[in-house]
């Protein structure tokens, strides 16, 4: 195999936050030009490469960048730290290799490779990336998964920012006017209440989370704008556009009995998804988890919300998520990587290729 750990490294001793992922994608770029991949930087930065030619064609594409915070690299015990290490830079490091190990038996069809910029922000690099690409058969999302797990469903997303205004005033004589943080906690209780939904666990239930709140000028100054943040999660029986028509409820019902103006805007609305669990790319991804370690591949369900979900609506293709990495040390201080869960990865990701463009399995 390749210099895959010393490939992982490099990806990590690069800082790519959202928004400053262009040092990285040249590298990779670079890179796989090298290992004999045709690639191009898209017009919003996307990497995109292609090896082989014909039909079928699998889809492997992860995200480059990181949520801010750069953790020193090092490899020890077994290990490898740094940020991105889980999210997601060994599923982009691992793909890029199986790539070029599979193709060394020469499979019928091709694969494209994508890393995506701004996964953890303006999802921009997803979006051009579904406009720019031809018809796919199939396609494997990047992201953490374990080993000997597959993801074959995520919840949905709605963002909404909302904007409440009142006037302003001196503390001294605050019953003279309406507190905008106060109201904005309010309508926040109110949109709470109208779109929880508790299931039979954390995947089927509605989940709306108020992630930021900014109001207030001066310590005695009455508030006169807030601004707040709700992020609700939901399954893949429940649509978007229904938890928004309810917000939309709540929010005029709370304007008519409060008398304050309220504003709002939808900044992320992706659908739930849920994978067929008998498709053939299924099939291949199992039996390859199998044959690498033995296991029975387990699937799973994750309460947060991925391309898998936007690659899957776009195309209306086979779409798994799979990649090696402990999804519960995503974003945090001891993001790392177990080199041996790595490489093992890299011969699934590889076998997986090879079933889905062999032609004995059409």
């Amino acid at each position: 195999m390749m210099d895959a750990v010393g490939f992982l490294i490099e990806l990590l001793e690069i800082p790519s936050p959202s928004g400053e992922e262009r040092k990285i994608i040249s590298f990779i770029a670079r890179r796989l030009e090298e290992w004999g991949y045709c690639a191009e930087v898209d017009r919003v930065g996307n990497v995109v490469a292609q090896l082989g030619e014909g039909e079928p064609i699998l889809l492997l594409a992860s995200h480059v960048d990181t949520v801010p915070g750069f953790l020193p690299v090092r490899e020890e015990n077994g290990r490898v730290l740094g940020r991105g290490a889980v999210d997601a830079k060994a599923s982009i490091a691992a793909m890029a290799i199986a790539g070029v190990e599979a193709f060394r038996r020469k499979p019928k069809g091709k694969i494209i490779f994508a890393g995506v910029v701004e996964e953890e922000a303006s999802l921009k690099g997803i979006q051009s990336l579904l406009e720019g690409l031809p018809r796919i058969d199939y396609a494997i999302f990047g992201e953490p998964t374990g080993l000997s797990k597959v993801c074959l469903a995520s919840k949905g997303r709605l963002l909404l920012k909302i904007d409440v205004h009142t006037s302003s005033g001196h503390v001294a004589c605050s019953w003279m006017h309406k507190n905008a943080v106060e109201e904005a906690f309010n309508l926040w209780l109110s949109l709470k209440n109208a779109l929880s939904i508790t299931g039979s666990s954390y995947f089927s239930s509605v989940t709306p989370n108020l992630t930021i709140l900014q109001g207030g000028n001066a310590p005695n100054v009455v508030p006169e704008h807030c601004s707040f943040h709700v992020d609700v999660r939901f399954p893949p029986n429940v649509s978007s556009s229904h938890l928004l028509e309810v917000s939309s409820k709540v929010i005029d019902s709370f304007v008519k009995s409060s008398g304050v103006k309220v504003d709002y805007s939808v900044l992320s609305q992706i659908e739930g998804f849920r994978a067929n669990k008998r498709s053939k790319l299924v099939e291949a991804l199992v039996k390859s988890i199998r044959e690498e370690t033995g296991e029975e591949a387990k699937f799973i369900k994750k309460t947060g919300t991925c391309f898998m979900n936007l690659i899957g609506k776009w195309f209306n293709v086979p779409v798994v998520g799979y990649g090696p990495g402990d999804p519960a040390l995503e974003h945090t201080e001891e993001e790392s990587i177990q080199v041996e869960e790595y490489l093992a990865a890299i011969k699934v990701l590889a076998r997986t290729i090879n079933y889905v463009l062999s032609e004995d399995q059409h």
